[in-house]
């Protein structure tokens, strides 16, 4: 039955229907949220009148939503009162109020003669926090906390934080962070050669020196809302000395707060919260482990008051100083539950308990203490009684507790029913907050009878507030049925506030909105609430629920809910729906949930149970997974405690635990969703972290059902920012009005809600031609050309002394080897009639000192000498390149243009355009002139910005093309901008063929966003616009590409006519695609681009040559556009002949494995016929192991437009035993299906081809003790040629159907491409002349075998004619010194066959890299790196922390384990469903083979790995606990099930256990099971070796949670740990400060618990 007021005063306003009109709808909003909220209150001395009467001030402090400003404003107002002892007899305000700005504390001294503040003050740098002390006059002092530099920031918050006078009023007590040393790089400029003392950087010699390398070390926090609180310390303030002590002896294992002076100012009283193992969330949890303590400031002693087993908070000192009461709970269960109230006897030293947990509430009696602190002043005069506030049932009522008898007594009984809240009590006189579901906060006084008479209280109002009209509520008692009652706790009973528009019998019914709060041990109570005010004043009803396990009914109430979250309290809701609309005039057809939090979880179990009764749904940070939330957020416990599990902080859930939290969670019932959903996700909400929203988004997108996802950045799991709950209300609103029936607003119509994916055979989307915008040009003012910068220090050949230097320190070592640079591009300009080529090469190297990345140029000249070799030539200095994004060439065999793709958002550089101030970025297309024999090259047209080109890298005397200033047309101006899309998956800068426009790609623009209504004015008319902005779309959430593409969403092609200087965005592209890699089309009349499928949702794209894609040809004039690959795979790469009538792509299996081996298609454009040049190969040969390259290089076609050269990794021949796995340049013949490898004689290690260009090949090689070196390459006649033929199939397969504008597939007749190899088809002389046992066969593949010693350098090479290719002279242009000290050889691994897999998979072999020193040393250490991905590959390449590691004294053994790239699609596919058991098995057999053939030490064994890598190390570490002695990690693996949520590669949890992933797909319980048991997490009780962790703070792939939990878990167990935390660190942890900090953490750790490697000079090398 409903009690509780039926109405509120009745008004002549009445709702006829709901207000549906959003400005309506804003202005309302406006309206009610202009009521402030009461938060503080402290009265003043008592003062006497001449006619003996008192009276006192009331100071009171009030805080309002600024809409206009988007904040919530602090201001204060003061009332006299005017009482007898007994009574008030007047009360009334005194003046105006005043706002309140920059004031973080106050608190005023006993006698009330002096005030202390902390005041915030914006400095320069930093904000400053000043300590204030006010007399009742002026300032008396003002000091400088930060200047003192004491301690970090103080506390201001209500958990911690407190501002304590001494009773000598002399002192004031505070909490602030305690004061972190600096820390500074390995690599700081300043510092000295850091070579020379290894200790210095370990322990810094003078106290305030800063501690190198600690930077980035992991600073534990306390959760949501208190990330910047750490390590909190008690600082005492003198006031007269105005000197600051932070008090010593309280225990390390310690965090104090809400501090006090004891009695007599001998201590301080504290509340201590431990923080051992590790932190947990504290802010709303009230059962973390604390205790009361005493520390002594004059001798340092710290006693214990209370039991140290409880959770502890709140004390409150007595005014005759002579007690302290304070709160208690259990430690850990239910986070809010029913309190103890304790009281300590200061003198006595006993301590005893005022008040027990109610088991259960009765009706009038007592419900128990569920507050979450009592009132800062709470004790009444007699220090006998004390005064508290608590939730009863759905209200919020006022008791006074008598500390001797254990008696209540309620002071609210009598008075009108709300919500009472306690702000204050002094001398007997009482101020209290009250406010009603309709009636805003409101003040209110009382003088406290004397004890046994508190009944008759007679509460006066200070400040009234008129309740709001058209509202009445009522409290409704429900009861659930016998089947639904608890087994232990039957008979209990729940509330539900019922809030409804006043309406008249002929009022249509309104709408229900359900509201079920979180907690879920929380309480509606019949208070104000904002967001229920306004949807029932716009005619909606809403229904507050109270189910069971709510507070204020009983404890037992409380312990009901644990163990069946997901149905007690689901059932709970259903019921009190169902049972208030049978019994109030309510639209059963319009009902909606809203919630957030755990309400947010009960409202997607209702959509998903109760289908058919819901309509809408809006949440707010829900939790919808409980087993993928238990590792990533900040109360790990309550996902155990709520599914009614046990918690320990050194144990981690099995199997079976994860399964039952799973059962619990909505996820279970997605499938079942049909209702709309909103989600509404703050970025920074570290208790229900946004992945949880994200999960369930992406789950209701691929299931078709209408969702919109709103992302609040700056805003933590409450949303209680003003613009967030503005916004968040009119989004809320305006969804419900949509899907509820009652209008249908553009503003959320228009992209709220997903639409159905495309038909995937509709292609010709589109029509009419691409739109020109014209733009009008603006001039550039003339500049003078930049002086080159010194970004280049030539390689530096490392001596005997310098090596000893380097191998004596890990900074030392790193810093010489990271000095040699590496080419990342080349290009070839003709000139001299042909004899000449100018080479301009970019290189890049790190910059430690100033820990950014060098890019400068260098330029070569190669002329063709007179015995037809090639002569090289160094042609001009090197010159830094800054701003530079990318740039390509034209299409001509002599190219008359260039393009640069520039930013000028760079540092220590103008980032702006002058016109109108926006940052921009810059596309320059640069033309040649003739000057002399030399070319000379000028600005032809330059867009954006308006500032002047950056320097170029041509400028040497006057033989050397100069920069000189060119026109410039300001985009933003044009309001055209949109960000270009820069080097990655999508990127492209390409010329037409006439020359005349450019093609890019770019981030589509944005109308600008704007809330969903005016703020700043009412009623304001909103200009018009030719681009209207996006309305109400300020906070929708953009999908983004994951990993690395963070900023990469909605892709656009974009056309710049350079004789128009105009831009166009290309129309015709479906909506379902994200285009990229795009080229203009033979005849320039379309375009050629990859198309990403992003329906129903974008996975990550880095890395990922798995997703679904297409190559499109989109004709310009009409608009179609056309599928030229196969519809069911993906392609990508696609690379123009030079006579435009081949277009050369990769292709690859659709799903599956995210890396795998390709195959290389070929598309006849006049035909559209398209073969396969190069299949895919399943067992490698010795002739060819497959194509696993994520690109085609940019340049790959020779100038026959017949053969293409391709980079990819090969395994080691195994006719050469000392080649390694490698990378390879591959010559591919696509018309006599021949494979030439062009290194096949070169020497070993990796290579890289930088460009083709008139047959000149320039490629880069590296081994891992070489350098990466520039070389060109000549025909050598004399040698013979090793080719490798391939099979054709005759006649014609017809592999796709087709379709219009679909291209045919199948194999080329009379001579043509065949479709691949079949067996060990395609294979080399040598190779055939092994199989048929000729003793006379080659032992390798290259003619000449590599084992002589060999010079690797940067090199080019002519391309013979076809037919001639082998072998090639490789001509070096840039050469790099070996580095000494570094010797590698390859080892060959063959597992023995285990049975438990095929015979081809189990015993195919694998191999490994071991790199070693060459210092004679006995026995080295051994540092094991197994590669992540899983599939990828170590190759034979040069890595500067590898070979650092070598002079260090340490070998390195680099496993490339079955699985790994270019090893044939069978070893990929071997290791699916195997994760965790083959790849660890194999690096086992790895390790143990290199320890029985090399001189390694078997008892210093480390490991170093990252991604997956890391996955197996901490398998290792499990299966072998003892063998390891350390152990460092990147990014690792360590929870499969953990990444549900959190990762950009769902897909590959499922791929990873050889199960099929669907975009729909939802993990089962017994699958969840099986990726934890794959887990190493599942065993980390077995690990004891010390483990290092590094992990990236916006890593998108592995969740740095992943390795946040092992550290909690290793801590929590004892094992040494260290994580270290980079903010700005992605999964790949790059970035010149980034890798330098983690190599020289990683050298230290092994440093540490490896010993320094002990050399010996005489010791002999041993088989």
């Amino acid at each position: 039955m409903p009690r509780g007021p039926a109405a509120a005063p009745q008004s002549p306003w009445r709702v006829p229907q709901v207000l549906s009109n959003p400005e309506e709808v804003a202005e309302l909003y406006r309206e009610l949220s202009r009521h402030p909220g009461l938060s503080a209150a402290c009265l003043g001395p008592d003062v006497t009148t001449q006619y003996g009467g008192k009276y006192c001030s009331l100071y009171t402090e009030w805080s309002q939503r600024d809409l206009a400003r988007a904040e919530s404003v602090k201001f204060c107002r003061q009332y006299l009162i005017f009482h007898d002892g007994a009574s008030v007899v007047y009360s009334g305000p005194a003046g105006t109020c005043t706002e309140i700005k920059d004031e973080l504390l106050s608190r005023e001294s006993p006698s009330g003669m002096l005030k202390a503040v902390l005041r915030k003050v914006p400095g320069k740098e930093k904000e400053k926090q000043f300590l204030e002390v006010w007399d009742q006059n002026r300032k008396v002092k003002s000091i400088d906390l930060t200047a003192l530099d004491k301690h970090g920031s103080v506390y201001d918050d209500d958990q911690f934080g407190c501002l304590a006078w001494s009773h000598s009023e002399t002192h004031l007590l505070y909490v602030a962070e305690k004061k972190r040393p600096k820390a500074e790089s390995f690599f700081q400029s300043k510092a000295p050669e850091l070579g020379t003392s290894d200790e210095d950087v370990v322990r810094p010699e003078k106290e305030d020196a800063p501690l190198k390398g600690e930077q980035f070390v992991y600073r534990e926090d306390w959760g949501e809302a208190l990330s910047t609180r750490s390590v909190p310390v008690l600082c005492a303030l003198d006031i007269e000395g105005s000197s600051v002590s932070v008090l010593e002896g309280i225990p390390e294992h310690l965090s104090p707060g809400q501090a006090f002076w004891s009695p007599g100012d001998t201590g301080v009283v504290f509340v201590g919260w431990w923080h051992e193992p590790f932190r947990l969330g504290l802010r709303h949890c009230t059962n973390r482990r604390s205790a009361l303590f005493y520390v002594d400031l004059t001798g340092g002693r710290c006693e214990l008051l209370s039991e140290d087993t409880r959770a502890v908070w709140s004390p409150r000192l007595s005014p005759d100083r002579c007690r302290i009461v304070y709160l208690e709970n259990n430690a850990l269960g239910p986070h809010q539950q029913c309190s103890r109230l304790r009281m300590y006897d200061w003198y006595t030293k006993c301590t005893s308990t005022v008040l027990e947990a109610v088991p259960r509430q009765a009706w009038g009696d007592f419900p128990g203490i569920y507050c979450g602190a009592l009132p800062g002043l709470c004790w009444a005069a007699d220090s006998c009684r004390l005064v508290l506030d608590t939730a009863q049932r759905s209200q919020q009522d006022v008791f006074v507790v008598d500390t001797a008898t254990g008696s209540t007594t309620s002071l609210t009984a009598d008075a009108p029913q709300g919500s009472w809240s306690v702000l204050t009590i002094d001398r007997d006189l009482l101020v209290v907050r009250f406010s009603t579901p309709n009636c805003p906060p409101t003040l209110k006084v009382a003088v406290l009878p004397s004890a046994g008479q508190e009944a008759e209280t007679r509460w006066v109002c200070l400040q009234d507030a008129l309740p709001v009209p058209s509202i009445s509520w009522g409290i409704h008692t429900l009861r659930p049925p016998p089947e639904q009652e608890h087994p232990q706790y039957g008979g209990l009973d729940f509330d539900a506030i019922l809030l409804r528009p006043s309406e008249s019998p002929t009022t249509q019914k309104p709408p229900l909105v359900v509201m079920p709060h979180g907690g879920p041990h929380s309480v509606f109570t019949a208070g104000w609430m904002l967001y229920p005010a306004v949807l029932c004043r716009m005619g909606f009803a809403v229904l507050l629920v109270n189910y069971r396990g709510s507070l204020g009914f009983g404890q037992d109430n409380v312990a009901s809910l644990p163990g069946n979250v997901g149905t007690q309290d689901v059932q709970d809701v259903q019921l009190c729906v169902e049972r208030v609309l049978q019994e109030e005039r309510l639209d059963a057809g319009r009902v909606a949930l809203v919630g957030g939090s755990h309400g947010g979880f009960l409202a997607c179990h209702l959509i998903g149970q109760f289908p058919d009764t819901y309509h809408a749904c809006v949440v707010r940070n829900p939790v919808v997974n409980i087993a993928s939330m238990v590792t990533t957020t900040d109360i790990p416990d309550w996902c155990l405690t709520e599914t009614g599990l046990p918690y320990a902080p050194d144990t981690l859930p099995d199997p079976d635990q994860w399964t039952a939290m799973l059962s619990k969670s909505p996820m279970r019932y997605v499938d079942q969703v049909r209702a709309p959903v909103l989600l509404m996700l703050g970025e920074d909400d570290r208790r229900v972290p946004p992945k949880q929203g994200l999960e369930y988004y992406r789950a209701l997108k691929a299931r078709g059902v209408p969702t919109r996802l709103l992302w609040y950045p700056g805003n933590n799991h409450a949303l209680a920012g003003v613009e967030a709950e503005a916004d968040g209300f009119m989004n809320m609103a305006l969804w419900l009005l949509k899907h509820l029936r009652v209008v249908r607003h553009p503003a959320v119509c228009n992209g709220a809600a997903s639409s159905p994916p495309r038909d995937a055979g509709s292609w010709r989307a589109g029509t009419g031609q691409a739109p020109r915008a014209a733009l009008a040009a603006c001039l550039l003012p003339r500049s003078t050309h930049p002086r080159p910068s010194m970004a280049e220090q030539g390689p530096v050949v490392l001596g005997a002394e310098r090596h000893a230097e380097a191998a004596s320190s890990p900074a030392a070592c790193y810093r010489e080897l990271r000095r040699f640079p590496a080419v990342s591009r080349a290009a070839l300009c003709a000139a001299a009639e042909g004899q000449t080529f100018l080479l301009y090469t970019e290189c890049s190297r790190h910059d430690l000192p100033h820990r950014q990345l060098l890019r400068f140029s260098r330029h070569y000249s190669l002329r063709h000498s007179a015995s037809g070799g090639l002569a090289v030539s160094r042609a001009a200095l090197s010159t830094g390149i800054q701003h530079q994004y990318g740039t390509g060439s034209s299409a001509r065999t002599r190219p008359r243009g260039s393009t640069v793709l520039c930013s000028a958002a760079a540092r220590g550089r103008a980032t702006s355009c002058w016109r109108c101030g926006a940052a921009a970025g810059a596309v320059t297309a640069w033309t040649s002139r003739r000057w002399g024999s030399m070319e000379r090259s000028t600005p032809r047209v330059q867009l954006l910005p308006c500032v002047p080109f950056p320097e170029h890298g041509w400028g040497v005397h006057d033989q050397q093309p100069q920069c000189l200033p060119g026109a410039a047309l300001c985009l933003c101006q044009a309001g055209l901008w949109h960000p270009l899309i820069v080097p990655g998956p999508f990127a492209c800068l390409a010329w037409s063929r006439s020359e005349t426009c450019l093609l890019y790609v770019a981030e589509k623009s944005r109308p600008k966003p704007r809330p969903p209504c005016p703020w700043d004015v009412p009623g304001a008319a909103r200009p018009v616009e030719e681009d209207e902005d996006e309305e109400g779309e300020q906070f929708v959430y953009r999908e983004d590409w994951g990993e690395t593409l963070s900023t990469r969403s909605v892709p656009v092609l974009c056309a710049l006519d350079l004789e128009s200087s105009s831009v166009s965005v290309l129309e015709g592209v479906p909506e379902h695609l994200s285009p990229g890699q795009a080229l203009w089309s033979p005849d320039d009349r379309g375009v050629v681009f990859v198309g990403w499928w992003h329906e129903p949702f974008r996975l990550g794209l880095a890395a990922c040559t798995n997703r679904r894609s297409g190559i499109f040809h989109l004709d310009l004039a009409s608009g179609c556009c056309e599928l030229l690959s196969d519809e069911a795979s993906t392609a990508f790469s696609p690379r123009l002949s030079p006579d435009s009538r081949r277009l050369l792509y990769l292709e690859g299996g659709l799903g599956g494995p995210h890396r795998q081996c390709l195959r290389l298609c070929m598309l006849t454009w006049q035909t559209r016929q398209m073969v396969t040049v190069l299949d895919i190969v399943q067992e490698p040969t010795e002739a060819f192991a497959g194509l696993y390259a994520e690109v085609l290089p940019p340049r790959c076609w020779a100038s026959d437009s017949r053969r293409a050269v391709l980079v990819t990794p090969q395994r080691s021949r195994t006719g050469c035993l000392c080649c390694a796995p490698s990378q390879d340049l591959l010559l591919v013949d696509t018309e006599a299906a021949i494979v030439t490898n062009l290194t096949a004689g070169s020497p070993k290690g990796a290579w890289e081809l930088l460009t083709l260009q008139w047959d000149l090949l320039v490629a880069t090689c590296s081994a891992p003790n070489h350098p990466p070196s520039l070389s060109t390459a000549q025909q050598d006649m004399a040698s013979s040629s090793a080719m490798l033929h391939g099979t054709v199939q005759q006649g014609p397969a017809q592999l796709g159907t087709g379709g219009r504008g679909q291209a045919q597939r199948g194999t080329a007749k009379d001579g043509m491409v065949g479709t691949g190899w079949h067996g060990t088809g395609y294979q080399s002389a040598g190779t055939a002349a092994l199989q048929q046992g000729c003793p006379s066969a080659p032992r390798c593949l290259s003619p000449r075998c590599p084992r002589a010693p060999q010079c690797l350098s940067q090199v080019v090479s002519v391309l013979p004619p076809v037919g001639q290719e082998l072998p090639l002279s490789w001509v070096p242009v840039e050469d790099a010194p070996v580095v000494p000290g570094v010797t590698w050889k390859t080892l060959t691994v063959r597992p023995p066959c285990d049975g438990q897999s095929p015979t081809a998979l189990g015993t195919q072999d694998f191999e490994a890299l071991l790199l070693s020193p060459t210092d004679g040393m006995a026995l080295h250490p051994l540092i094991v790196c197994p590669h992540g991905g899983p599939h990828t590959v170590f190759d034979a390449r040069w890595c500067p922390s590898m070979a650092a590691l070598c002079q260090l004294g340490f070998a390195v053994l680099l496993v490339n384990y079955r699985g790994s790239l270019g090893f044939g699609q069978a070893s990929i596919s071997s290791l699916l469903s195997r994760v965790g058991e083959q790849d660890v098995v194999d690096t086992q057999l790895a390790v143990e083979q290199a320890l029985r053939t090399e001189p390694l030490d078997p008892h210093r064994l480390a490991l170093l790995a990252g991604s997956h890598g890391a996955f197996i190390a901490l398998h290792l570490l499990t299966r072998e606990p003892e063998r390891y002695r350390a152990c460092a990690l990147r990014s690792p693996v360590c929870n499969l099930p953990a990444l549900l949520g959190t990762s950009d590669i769902p897909d590959w949890r499922y791929t990873s256990l050889g199960l099929p992933y669907t975009f729909e797909r939802v993990p089962r319980a017994e699958e969840v099971a099986a990726m934890l048991q794959r887990s190493p997490i599942a065993q980390a009780a077995q690990i004891q070796t010390p483990v290092l962790l590094c992990v990236g703070a916006r890593d998108r792939r592995v969740s740095p949670t992943q390795a946040l939990e092992l550290y909690r878990v290793l801590r929590a167990r004892g094992v040494p740990v260290r994580l270290l935390w980079y903010p700005e660190g992605g999964h790949a942890l790059t970035g010149v400060e980034t890798e330098a900090d983690v190599f020289r953490n990683c050298a230290h750790w092994f440093l540490q618990h490896l010993g320094q490697p002990q050399r010996d000079s005489l010791a002999q090398h041993r088989p």
